[in-house]
């Protein structure tokens, strides 16, 4: 038995605005059969960045058949590229041109510009491309269209600065990305950095110790804590608090473990 169509939504139009029901509204016209999911309507406006890591650790929960429509786009109207990336996995991405798809943009994957009037509409207005250019065209892909109908391969997708971790003198270096709804800042150390490292772990974030721990209830209220989170990534959390609130400026703050 086959599954419906599955498209997920990922915006920074804020989920009680209507723009995300407008959008659903022209999918469910031209799929109705599609189950549409939401990722978030809360993404920071203009976040890039989140609105990434969100994918990253949304997407591959979902079949690999599902389609992922996800604007964040600062650069709506002007010279930036719509675009469709299918990652090694198959997954299809649909939205702009400006880094938000970087977690999938590995070696094996493909992008095309949308551009195929055959396949793809012209807007109807240069400030709603969710609704009018990119929604049709991942309904289109839900429904079995080829991504490579929508246009010339693009060689060059926009992709994020995409920050690691770092190997010096025993212990693993990384920096602050972004914050949760709950205040908790994800770091650009991931589980696999943190697993070679044995024993009790020192961690140093933005000039404060946090102590290593492996669940949230572990920290008492209010202390600050370290832990791998359930996204792979190291994260930095204050126990029914916020880190992201206590660190204050903390994007590009160093990150440090190794240890104790």
């Amino acid at each position: 038995m086959s599954l419906p169509p599955i498209i997920t939504l990922l915006t920074d139009f804020g989920a009680g605005s209507g723009y995300p029901a407008q959008m659903k509204g022209v999918l469910l016209s031209a799929a109705p059969d599609a189950r549409l999911v939401d990722i978030s309507h809360d993404v920071l406006p203009f976040d890039v960045l989140t609105g990434a890591l969100l994918l990253e650790a949304c997407a591959p929960r979902f079949p690999p058949s599902a389609v992922h429509l996800a604007v964040v786009d600062p650069g709506v109207g002007t010279a930036r590229r719509p675009l469709c990336v299918v990652d090694p996995d198959g997954r299809r991405f649909v939205g702009p041109d400006n880094g938000l798809f970087t977690p999938f943009l590995s070696q094996g994957s493909r992008a095309h510009l949308l551009a195929s009037r055959d396949v793809v509409p012209e807007p109807a207005s240069a400030t709603f491309h969710g609704r009018d250019l990119f929604a049709p065209v991942a309904a289109w892909l839900a429904r079995g269209g080829d991504a490579a109908r929508l246009g010339p391969a693009i060689g060059d997708p926009v992709q994020l600065r995409w920050p690691g971790a770092r190997y010096a003198a025993g212990r693993v270096e990384g920096e602050c990305l972004v914050a949760d709804r709950f205040g908790n800042v994800l770091t650009s150390v991931r589980e696999a950095d943190v697993r070679p490292l044995s024993g009790p772990l020192e961690v140093r974030v933005a000039e404060r110790r946090a102590r290593f721990v492996h669940t949230y209830g572990q920290g008492e209220r209010g202390e600050l804590l370290a832990l791998v989170g359930s996204g792979g990534r190291l994260e930095i959390a204050v126990r029914e608090g916020s880190a992201a609130r206590l660190l204050g400026d903390f994007r590009g703050a160093p990150v440090t473990l190794g240890p104790a």
